[in-house]
């Protein structure tokens, strides 16, 4: 129906959807571009876009790339302009191993959705109920988890259409077809008879020739269900020509109704819209040039309990409950219902008159011989007729006595039952809002007249019952048309009376299959709006002109249909509603969609970009893919590759020949002669470096606890350094630590062990460590988190190993804090820095049982042989939890040299670590260097923190725990399946290893059970010990001065096999005196563990009694 078309105008002329966007302030920076082949044009994101107030205005039928990460652009956000029940489909691509998600508000800031960041290829649907309003649509894409190089991101946003069937037989449409943005019909207007003189001579080449007369009906088909019916029929006539805008037009005559009627439960709500009018269409392309139409839609309510009556009078009671008569008795309880104006009732509505009482009258006699019964007669003593009742109340308007029942206010023979009037204005005084009314002046149904109305509080002059206006309490309430309360119809009228000096909607002919192209047309004129409801209006608005109304159309293929039984041919020109210009928005195409976990490439090893094929409006073909790097010293290790849509490939560059500089790789995807390119710069850093790994770098514990912790630190040489490097630690105050080693040629790794005491505020610590090799500084930093919530923490052995042929294992427990339940299940991915498929294929995890204590150990086993080169490999395990959705990491390093293991490595010393407000470090090199020296105050207890302290009293725990459930998903899904998945064509491979549950079941805590040997978080090679005297309870003690030993073999060795047990030592004992003297406690598990002199260790149970757990 033209009303939609109306509403159209209407809001385009408060929204303009034409907004001239510059392309040109695109950042010089954005890493991707594109060829310049025909095809469809995929838009870049223009910054700044990371508010909802400053999005990038989009458009149905675009395609937008942009990237987002998760430092310093996470977010970017676009607006999309629909009109009101348009359907609008959003579909998000992101590369493979970035979480990217996208979510969509309305102007209301109601929330529609979001999609999953697991899923490289996920959508947002809107419907019409969403979408009913129109207006703008924010869309936000969001950077869940993004790798250093990644983020990038390709929004197609699609919207419903219409294809209309054009027919030279016909001479017009012979159907008109609604999709909504997935292509699903949503309804069919149908031609069901028509007139056209010509159609023997018309033909697809030119536009058709009509003739006064010619005329062409329409009916719309839906399926009815549930109750819902719909009817519409739509009717042109051809009046005549004319001219509009120095056009030839054929003048046309328009009229059309649609009902949509909604039955439930006794209630019916029927919408109908109408429209009449003129228009003219040009003769040469048939385009809109001019139309003066009003539509007009209506919603009307009824009910089979009457409580919707349209009649003359209508209030309700005190309650809101509808009273017809308005005689204070709601209908549900009035036995009268159509008691006299003014008659007093008892409580059943019921006036004397009704009752057979009251004087002279009653009952359906006629006292007064008026022809009016006196059960309906409001004067039943005094005659009236029509000259002097217009009211048809019974009573002359032009009484004398003023009090209007005609009996006077002479007390009289009581047959008008006491209903003084004292201002003679016809409204008795018990029901007169206002009793003094001036004589003469004209009053409304409360007794008040325009004067009385217009000022003071409403609370008339007092008089008659004392009960005055207060209803309308505030006066000032223009009584003129107050909306009926038992009438809740509401009407909706839209006129319109522009010109399109350009035209609007034309054909394009001659009509060809494949022929796009569009329009922007401005109406010049007026177009009104005004809104009524119970018969009153309370809206209207005239606007002049209306603004641009971008459309873009496509000639599609044929189609056969069937009016009066005759079968005529038509073609399909779709139509859809977007930005102006983009008349590719229907052709199939693709893009390439990179990501580079690392854009540094160093040591001369590879540097890789993964690269996805994303099509659009139905492309799904195979793409040929190629690169070339711009340097002849840099081939390609992985070229000529053949992807479909959303599947991964690689592009890797060999960069052993390159020197230190910024290269560019230029990655094209081929499909029948259409080429698609992204250019990907990236770095070679092939220059001697080193770096600062903290291999713990987010540690939870529970407050309340006292804990010591071992967390090494791995200093990783780059590109063939080899100098020495001295370390330096940092540490928050209230915390202390001490450095096993602190210079040494890398690699090396030394060991730092914090001791956090059990009066440590809750909150977030952080630890600073800084490498120095002459006047180069390199740093790193680790999170200490005190909290109370449900969390787990990993404990780590081998922490430095050398990588020899055989197998090599890194074995872990994942110690659950705070009552968090592992048994829920889980996954742990094992990440290789620099990647090396070889070695992470041959990662096989096996999966410990959970123990009483709720821990649960792993172990993960490589196998290595000479296949696999010889360099230092971070080795990086994310565990994910189901419980709560908490994640955490770990690192080991695999090394080819140590100077720890080698011995060569220099002893710290206590100026190695020093207190400091670590909070003022931003994570720079350079700030590492100038962290503000602390105090030596006493750390004070949580219960009297004050919350004056900087770091440690502005916790961000929650914040971060709570971000974790929301990417449950993406380590689970993107870390499991993406990222370990890169290497998926390995046979056999078996991927569920990777995950946890029911085989990790719980154990029974029971006298006698043996559990298996679960590791600490301690270094096999000597570290600082704390030597104690056994205490008379099992309790931490502080502890004595660190005694560092040197360690006289590398890790990669076996250890020393523990002393055989004696043959009749006990596996349980009942409490600490049972234990073997010599000894000593460790509590840096969360759990009170005795560690015999020969390595036995027991473990304390909640009942004071000790296992040996080997």
């Amino acid at each position: 129906m033209r009303l939609a078309v109306l509403w159209i105008l209407l809001l385009a002329s408060l929204q303009p959807l034409l907004i001239d966007t510059d392309y040109s302030e695109l950042s010089e920076d954005f890493n991707i571009s594109l060829s310049e082949n025909s095809g469809v044009e995929v838009i870049s994101e223009v910054e700044p876009n990371d508010s909802n107030t400053t999005g990038q205005d989009v458009y149905p039928g675009d395609v937008v790339r942009g990237t987002v990460d998760m430092w310093n652009d996470k977010r970017d956000w676009y607006s999309v302009w629909l009109e009101p029940g348009q359907t609008l489909l959003l579909t998000l691509s992101h590369a493979s191993g970035d979480g990217v998600s996208m979510s969509v508000w309305d102007e209301e800031n109601t929330h529609w959705g979001s999609s999953n960041p697991a899923k490289t290829r996920d959508t947002i649907f809107l419907g019409e109920d969403e979408t009913e309003v129109g207006g703008v649509y924010s869309v936000s894409i969001n950077a869940t988890m993004t790798e250093a190089g990644g983020g990038a991101y390709v929004l197609e946003i699609d919207a419903g259409y219409v294809v209309n069937w054009y027919s030279p037989e016909i001479g017009w449409n012979v159907a008109s077809e609604v999709y909504d943005a997935k292509g699903n019909t949503m309804y069919t207007s149908s031609l069901s008879s028509y007139q056209f003189a010509q159609a023997s001579t018309t033909n697809l080449q030119t536009a058709p020739v009509w003739t006064t007369g010619d005329y062409w009906n329409f009916s719309v088909t839906m399926p009815t269900f549930f109750g819902i019916t719909y009817d519409e029929y739509h009717h042109m006539e051809v009046t005549g020509v004319e001219t509009v805008a120095g056009k030839e037009c054929y003048r046309v005559s328009i009229e059309g109704k649609a009902t949509l009627t909604m039955s439930l439960m006794g209630m019916e709500t029927k919408t109908i819209d109408e429209e009449s009018g003129v228009a003219c269409y040009t003769k040469d392309t048939l385009s809109l040039v001019h139309e003066n139409i009003s539509s007009s839609n209506v919603i009307e309510t009824s009910s089979d309990f009457n409580m919707m009556s349209t009649s003359g009078r209508s209030c309700t009671d005190d309650w809101g409950d509808p009273d017809e008569d308005c005689d204070g008795v709601s209908d549900d309880w009035d036995d009268c219902p159509g008691t006299a104006p003014g008659a007093e009732v008892d409580a059943f509505g019921c006036s004397d008159a009704q009752n057979g009482g009251g004087g002279s009258g009653g009952g359906d006699d006629d006292t007064d011989g008026d022809g009016i019964p006196d059960s309906s007669d409001a004067c039943p003593n005094e005659a009236s007729n029509a000259q002097n009742d217009a009211d048809n109340d019974g009573c002359p308007d032009d009484d004398s006595s003023g009090d209007g029942d005609g009996s006077g206010n002479d007390g009289g023979d009581g047959s008008d039952g006491g209903n003084a009037d004292a201002d003679g204005d016809g409204v008795i005084d018990d029901d007169d809002s206002c009793p003094n009314t001036p004589m003469g002046e004209s009053v409304d149904f409360f007794g008040c007249s325009d004067n009385q109305n217009g000022g003071g509080d409403g609370s008339g002059n007092g008089g008659g019952d004392g009960s005055g206006g207060g209803d309308f309490g505030g006066g000032g309430i223009d009584l003129g048309c107050i909306p009926n309360g038992a009438d809740i119809n509401q009407k909706t009228v839209i006129s319109s009376d522009l010109t399109y000096n350009n035209g609007m909607n034309h054909f394009n002919f001659p009509i060809s299959e494949g022929t796009v192209w569009s329009e922007s047309a401005v109406g010049q004129g007026t177009v009104s709006l005004s809104v009524e409801l119970g018969g009153c209006e309370l809206f209207s608005e005239q606007l002049d002109g209306s603004g641009a109304l971008p459309l873009n159309y496509r000639h599609m293929g044929q189609d056969s249909f069937t009016v009066d039984q005759t079968t005529v041919s038509a073609n399909g020109i779709q139509v859809f509603a977007g930005r102006e210009g983009n008349n590719d928005w229907a052709t199939p195409d693709f893009t390439i969609l990179p990501s580079v976990p690392d854009n540094v490439a160093r040591m001369g090893l590879p540097f890789a970009a993964w690269i996805n094929v994303v099509g659009f409006n139905e492309f799904d073909s195979t793409v040929n893919m190629s690169g070339s790097v711009n340097s002849a010293n840099a081939p390609l290790l992985s070229v000529d590759q053949m992807l479909s849509i959303d599947e991964l490939g690689a592009v890797v560059v060999d960069t052993m020949n390159l020197s230190s500089g910024e290269y560019e790789l230029t990655i094209t995807g081929t499909y029948n002669n259409i080429d698609r390119s992204v250019v990907v710069p990236f770095t070679v850093d092939n220059d001697p470096d080193f770096e600062i790994l903290t291999l713990d770098p987010w540690i939870v514990l529970p407050g309340g606890v006292e804990w010591v912790v071992p967390t090494p630190i791995f200093i990783e040489p780059v590109n063939g350094f080899g100098a020495d490097v001295t370390v330096g630690v940092t540490v928050p105050n209230g915390v202390t630590a001490e450095l096993d080693f602190a210079r040494g040629s890398a690699p090396f790794m030394a060991v730092l062990t914090l001791t956090v005491p059990a009066n440590l505020s809750g909150g977030d610590y952080t630890v600073v460590v800084t490498g120095t090799s002459g006047d180069t500084v390199r740093s790193d930093e680790l999170t200490i988190s005190i909290t109370t919530l449900p969390e787990f923490s990993l404990e780590i052995e081998n922490r430095e190993q050398l990588i020899t042929n055989g197998q090599m294992s890194i074995s872990g427990v994942i110690d659950a804090h705070n009552g968090l339940d592992l048994s829920l299940g889980g996954v742990l991915d094992v990440l290789v820095e620099p990647y090396n498929e070889a070695l992470l294929e041959s990662a096989v995890i096996s999966w410990g049982t959970i123990d009483s204590n709720g821990d649960l150990p792993f172990t993960v086993t490589f196998s290595v042989d000479d296949n696999i080169p010889r360099n230092e490999y971070t080795v990086q395990l994310n565990v994910v939890s189901l419980d709560g959705g908490i994640a955490h990491a770990a690192s080991v390093a695999f090394v080819t040299e140590s100077s720890t293991l080698d011995g060569t490595a220099e002893a710290a010393s206590q100026s190695s670590v020093a207190t400091g407000d670590t909070a003022q470090h931003d994570g720079t090199d350079t700030s590492a260097q100038n962290i503000p020296e602390g105090d030596d105050d006493e750390v004070t207890d949580s219960n009297s923190d004050d919350g004056s302290d900087s770091e440690s009293k502005s916790s961000n725990t929650g914040l971060i725990v709570g971000g974790t459930i929301g990417v449950l998903l993406i380590a689970a899904v993107v870390g499991v399946v993406v990222l370990r998945g890169r290497g998926s064509n390995v046979p056999g491979k078996d991927f569920s290893q990777q995950a946890w549950g029911e085989q990790a079941a719980m154990m029974p805590n029971q006298t006698g059970y043996q559990q298996p040997s679960v590791p600490v978080m301690q270094q096999q090679y000597a570290q600082p010990q704390q030597m104690i005297q056994q205490p008379m309870q099992p309790v931490v003690q502080q502890p004595t001065q660190p005694v560092v030993q040197q360690p006289t073999q590398p890790v990669a060795q076996a250890p020393p096999a523990p002393q055989p047990l004696a043959p009749m030592q006990p596996t349980t004992v009942a409490d600490y005196t049972g234990l073997p003297p010599g000894g000593q406690y460790d509590q840096s598990t969360g759990h009170t563990i005795y560690i015999q002199a020969d390595g036995v260790r027991w473990q304390m149970n909640a009942d004071g009694s000790f296992y040996r757990l080997n």
